[in-house]
């Protein structure tokens, strides 16, 4: 049983640091090597944990999703209103300022990067967006009962990822405050 939970704490440090390898690096970028090494690992130890890139792509997918619903659920339990949930969801970039300046959105720059040339892979990356969406639209849902809620919450995420995009690209953290401080205004003139 030790030893089970010692390859499961080594497989989990490996996806761990390969998520933040991704954010910096990018995919197509990042080797083995450069996992291993990040990691703190022999690189044949990562073979015996992941056979591809690949898998360990959908593996840190997978822990972003599980990060992503504890974070939302954590939202749902401490914030009482749809409204100060959804101002709350608006200001991951302020939060993250720093790095949403300097290398985007995870979410994003990595959807980015594979629907280039890896349609398949940002198919399971996408999944990330859909975790967010049905966290809104569920938000929007008790915010605005009659309204499109699925036009709400796809209208949020893009001005959100749009935000981190062009935020990164001028390296501007003026147009995050700014653009955030727009968009609390539209969702204040939904109630």
């Amino acid at each position: 049983m030790v030893a089970r939970n010692k390859t499961e704490q080594i497989r989990q440090h490996i996806i761990e640091t390969t998520d933040d390898l991704l954010y910096h690096k990018g995919f197509n970028l990042m080797s083995f090597s450069d996992i291993a090494a990040a990691a703190d690992v022999p690189r044949g130890n990562i073979y015996y944990y992941f056979k591809t890139k690949d898998e360990v792509l959908t593996a840190v997918i997978e822990y972003r999703i599980e990060q992503m619903r504890a974070m939302l659920e954590t939202w749902n339990e401490e914030i009482k209103t749809p409204l100060e949930r959804l101002k709350r969801y608006t200001n991951i970039p302020v939060i993250e300022l720093e790095d949403v300046t300097r290398y985007g959105c995870p979410m994003g720059s990595l959807n980015t990067e594979l629907g280039k040339s890896q349609r398949t892979l940002q198919a399971v990356s996408r999944k990330q967006y859909d975790t967010f969406l049905t966290w809104l639209k569920k938000q929007f849902k008790e915010l605005v009962p009659d309204g499109n809620t699925k036009h709400l919450a796809m209208h949020l995420l893009m001005l959100t990822q749009g935000l981190a995009v062009l935020a990164q690209s001028y390296q501007d953290k003026s147009l995050v405050r700014r653009e955030i401080n727009y968009i609390e205004t539209w969702l204040d003139s939904l109630v």
